[in-house]
C-alpha cells in the first residue's frame, strides 16, 4: 500500500494499483489517463440510474485527466486537469460539447514536516474510490461516489500528518457541490474533518462534512447539509484485499423536510497474473432522495427507498500502460422506478461494460 502523504485526498488514496508518475520538467511529475467504453444497457435508449450517462451500444470517450505535482522544501503543488465530453441541451436541441476544466488545484505551505496549511480548489477527503479510474479495481463508480459523497470545493485546509499511521485534515469551504465533477457556484459555508491511518495491512478512514449552503432551487432557501463517510480496507496479501464503506447524506432546506440517503457497500479484489477480479455489493436506502435538492446531474431512483447493486468485473493488464475491463452490473429496487428497453417500468436492470484505460 502506498504511503499516506502530505497531499491527502482520499479520492486519490486508497487502491494499490496507482499509475506511476513521470518527471516532466524541473521536478514536476505527471500522471494521466484516458478511458473509453462500450455499453450494453437493458434500459436501451432510456436512462440507466447512476451510470455516469452510459449509452446503449455506442462507443463513448468517457474522460481524460492529467495530474501535475511539484514538491519543494516548503511548498507542495497539486493540479488536476479534467476533460469530459458531455451533451448540452440548447433551445435548438441537444448538442455534444466538451467540458474541460482545472478541476483541482491545491497549494500547501509546510509549517514543519508534520503540519501543512493550504488553499485552492480542494478535493474532498471523503469517498472510498479514486478519481483516477485506473487505480480502482472496478471500472464503474459506486452510487455513493456519484450521488452522496462531496466533490471539489473552494476553501482552505489544515493538515497534520506525522506518519503513515495518522493523517488529520480540517477544511473550511465557501463553495462546494456533491457531484464530483462541476460546481454549483453558490454561496456555501461548510466544514470537513477527516482522520485516516495505516496499521500493517489495515487502512481506515472516518470523515464528516456539514454546513449550510445556498439553495439551487427557485425558492432561494438555504439548505443544511451533512455527509458521513467511514471505510476500512484489509490486505490479506499483495493479491487479495477486502473493503467495507458506509456513506450517508442529509439535506434540510429552510422550512422544508429532511432528505436522507445512505449506502453500505463491500468490495473484494483478487489479482491472478494479469487479471484482477473484483466483486462489489451496494445496499442503498433512501435511494429516491438522490434526485433531490442537491442539483447533481443524471437519473437516479425517484420513487424507490431501497436499491441493491451487484457489480462483478475483470481488469486485464494488457500492457504496462493499458488496462481492459469487462464488467457486469445489476440493479434491483423495491419499486418499479426504472425503465427497460421496451419503455416498461421495472424494478431491475443490468449493464455490461467493455472499457479500456490508457495511462502513464
Amino acid at each position: 500500500m502506498k504511503k499516506t502523504t502530505a497531499i491527502l485526498t482520499t479520492f486519490c488514496l486508497i487502491m494499490p494499483f496507482a499509475a506511476k508518475a513521470e518527471e516532466v520538467l524541473s521536478g514536476i511529475t505527471a500522471q494521466g489517463e484516458a478511458d473509453f467504453e462500450y455499453n450494453f444497457l437493458s434500459s436501451g435508449k432510456n436512462a440507466y440510474p447512476a451510470s455516469s450517462g452510459a449509452l446503449d451500444e455506442q462507443y463513448r470517450f468517457n474522460s481524460a485527466q492529467v495530474i501535475l505535482k511539484k514538491e519543494t522544501q516548503d511548498l507542495s503543488f497539486f493540479a488536476r486537469l479534467m476533460y469530459m465530453p458531455i451533451e448540452l441541451t440548447t433551445p435548438s436541441g441537444t448538442t455534444k460539447s466538451n467540458f474541460g476544466t482545472l478541476d483541482q488545484l491545491e497549494i500547501y505551505y509546510k509549517i514543519d514536516p508534520a503540519w501543512s496549511v493550504g488553499f485552492g480548489r480542494l478535493c474532498s477527503t471523503l469517498g472510498f474510490e479514486s478519481a483516477m479510474k485506473v487505480e480502482n479495481i472496478l471500472y464503474g463508480n459506486t452510487v455513493a461516489y456519484q450521488g452522496i459523497v462531496p466533490g471539489y470545493n473552494e476553501g482552505a485546509r489544515l493538515k497534520f500528518n506525522p506518519g503513515e499511521w495518522l493523517a488529520v485534515t480540517l477544511s473550511s469551504y465557501n463553495r462546494s457541490a456533491y457531484n464530483q465533477f462541476g460546481d454549483d457556484l453558490v454561496s456555501t459555508k461548510t466544514t470537513e474533518l477527516s482522520v485516516t491511518g495505516i496499521s500493517g495491512r489495515f487502512l481506515w478512514f472516518a470523515g464528516y462534512y456539514a454546513g449550510k449552503d445556498a439553495s439551487t432551487t427557485v425558492t432561494g432557501s438555504a439548505v443544511e447539509k451533512s455527509t458521513t463517510n467511514i471505510w476500512t480496507t484489509y490486505k490479506f496479501s499483495d493479491d487479495f484485499s477486502w473493503s467495507i464503506s458506509y456513506d450517508n447524506r442529509t439535506q434540510t432546506p429552510d422550512g422544508g423536510t429532511l432528505t436522507f440517503a445512505q449506502s453500505l457497500s463491500t468490495q473484494m479484489g483478487y489479482t491472478m497474473g494479469k487479471h484482477t477480479l473484483g466483486v462489489r455489493y451496494e445496499n442503498i436506502l433512501g435511494a429516491g432522495e438522490l434526485d433531490g435538492i442537491n442539483g447533481t446531474l443524471g437519473a437516479y431512483y425517484s420513487g424507490a427507498d431501497k436499491v441493491e447493486v451487484w457489480t462483478v468485473g475483470d481488469k486485464y493488464n494488457l500492457s504496462e500502460h493499458l488496462k481492459l475491463y469487462l464488467e457486469f452490473r445489476q440493479d434491483k429496487a423495491d419499486q418499479e422506478v426504472m425503465t427497460n428497453s421496451e419503455g416498461t417500468p421495472t424494478d431491475h436492470l443490468y449493464l455490461i461494460t467493455l472499457g479500456a484505460i490508457a495511462h502513464f
